[in-house]
């Protein structure tokens, strides 16, 4: 069988992907005890029947813990497991940048691009979750782009199953991205002549009605029970429910200037924002100035206006936070942009100089891969290893963090008898986690941007009654200089603070940081207690 050159790209991009990957199968740069903690836990949760929301406290849509509990089933209940799934993911986000490119430019730009996009990709360190996100976003942006073409109904309702799943990964972006679609779709008909038709209107009622329903029903289906302050502790859309705040004067001048510190910190930062931002320049006096053939002139301009769209729609977490990490949510269409960009610009660009721009550019990204697999596997040294059976995987994190997470799985595993639950706080889920033990309580983290009232808090001291919890684990953020977190006992949760410090004696200090100031994932310290 002859593959035509688009088929072998296609390949091509997933190889690298998957070769990019591989290495991260059991290494992780940068493992949390809160956040990473509580992807695990709640992928291990729902594999035993329990709910998200309603049965633990969860922060995202409910699909992901589903999605990678499924590897635990079948591959083990280990880390590996999700990094597995994880590394699907990037492959699948890589394919469909490659095919979303392809639309536009050649097979090889759009492989250049795919890769390039790979090894530059913003990875949402602190999460498992979004990187469902991303490559559903992807898969609507291939068929929007597809759409401009052939004008096929059914890119349109794949887009729409794509956008229902990004709803359950993450449902602000689900919603902004049927906004997207529709607006988008609006535009094309409009520029390419397509038609109304009875399939067009039903498209129609789907995005603007069903798809939103659907997304309504499941989400008020776990959500319902919960009281209301439960509620926005899960869906932290409301008001001061997020300890960042900031306006778009503020986080728009802050994005145009870490774009530029970008291109100056480095040595080859300068030439690759010459080589970009020139193409960029040269294409947009191009389309202006109708220097381009009429048809793909036509396609590229309703290709960048839903690029546009969706890289605006998705940047409203960022604009209103500041919170740099949530650019990435829009930095596929950023790098989509920019090889459209340059497929214009190679229209008037000699055939040498854009020869230089493909080995430039390709080279980079080639050395990018080849480069990230030495970094990896050189951070793979013994006192980098979890090695708990539910581990199994070396990270990133200071040998003390490692030695102290260690040390204390061990000491819980050999210590807790099979009934025996602990209360781990004031976000530490990956203990419950590591040993497999079930939280004797609801609610997995404690701080005070989680505003947690008296009332939650005589719940949480009932849950620790109602299951006899034989031992408390503190970690050294029950007390951080960190916005928003705050002190246990004093700016948060003084009834829980006053209710363990009368049941409870410190039984031992199992070591780890406690002089510097706790982190995300490093200067942690644990101090466990019983019950007296």
């Amino acid at each position: 069988m002859k593959l035509n050159p688009k088929t072998i790209f296609l390949i091509l991009t997933i190889l690298m992907s998957a070769l990019y990957a591989w290495p991260e199968l059991n290494y992780q740069d940068l493992l949390s005890q809160g956040d990473h903690g509580r992807d695990l836990y709640a992928f291990d949760a729902v594999t035993h029947g329990k709910l998200p929301y309603k049965d633990f406290w969860w922060v995202y849509g409910p699909i992901m813990p589903y999605y990678y509990g499924l590897f635990f089933k079948l591959f083990g209940v280990h880390i590996t497991s999700v990094l597995l799934g994880r590394a699907l993911l990037v492959v699948v986000c890589s394919a469909f940048l490659y095919l979303s490119a392809a639309c536009l430019m050649p097979p090889l730009l759009a492989y250049i691009a795919a890769i390039w996009f790979t090894q530059s990709r913003l990875e949402f360190f602190f999460t498992y979750n979004h990187i469902g996100g991303i490559a559903s976003e992807l898969v609507i942006c291939w068929c929007l782009l597809s759409y401009i073409r052939i004008g096929s109904m059914s890119y349109l309702w794949i887009a729409l199953i794509a956008d229902f799943v990004l709803g359950l990964v993450k449902i602000n972006f689900g919603l902004a991205g049927l906004a997207g679609i529709v607006l988008s779709v609006l535009w094309i008909d409009s520029s390419k002549k397509y038609l109304f038709d009875e399939q067009k209107k039903k498209f129609y009622l789907c995005a603007a009605a069903v798809v939103p329903l659907a997304l309504g029903i499941i989400y008020w289906l776990l959500l319902h029970e919960l009281p209301l302050y439960a509620i926005r502790q899960c869906m932290p859309y409301y008001g001061d429910d997020q300890p960042y705040h900031a306006t778009p004067l503020q986080t728009v001048p802050y994005y145009l200037m870490q774009h530029w510190f970008t291109l100056v910190r480095t040595p080859l930062g300068l030439p690759i924002g010459i080589v970009l931002h020139g193409c960029t320049l040269l294409g947009l006096y191009l389309l202006i100035s109708k220097k381009v053939e009429k048809t793909f002139r036509q396609d590229v301009l309703l290709a960048l206006a839903v690029i546009g769209i969706f890289f605006v729609f998705y940047f409203h977490e960022f604009l209103v936070s500041g919170v740099w990490y949530r650019t990435y949510w829009s930095f596929p269409f950023l790098a989509l942009f920019h090889f459209v960009m340059i497929a214009v610009a190679f229209t008037f660009i000699p055939k040498f100089v854009r020869i230089l721009i493909m080995v430039f550019l390709g080279g980079l990204a080639m050395a990018g891969i080849v480069v990230h697999i030495g970094m990896v596997q050189s951070q793979k040294l013994p006192f980098r290893y979890l090695s708990m059976d539910r581990g199994r995987i070396y990270v990133g994190n200071e040998p003390q963090w490692t030695d102290t997470v260690n040390r204390v799985t061990g000491y819980l595993n050999s210590t807790l008898k099979q009934d025996d639950l602990f209360f781990a706080l004031p976000y530490d889920c990956l203990y419950y986690y590591l040993t497999g033990k079930t939280s004797p309580t609801r609610q997995l983290i404690f701080f005070d941007h989680i505003k947690i009232p008296p009332q939650q808090e005589i719940s949480v001291i009932r849950e620790l009654m109602d299951h006899n919890t034989s031992y408390v684990l503190m970690s050294s953020r029950i007390a951080s200089p960190e916005t928003g977190l705050g002190v246990f006992g004093k700016t948060y949760c003084p009834l829980i603070a006053e209710y363990i410090h009368e049941n409870y004696l410190p039984l031992i200090r199992q070591g780890g940081d406690w002089t510097q100031p706790p982190g995300w994932a490093d200067n942690h310290g644990v101090i466990i207690l019983k019950r007296k």
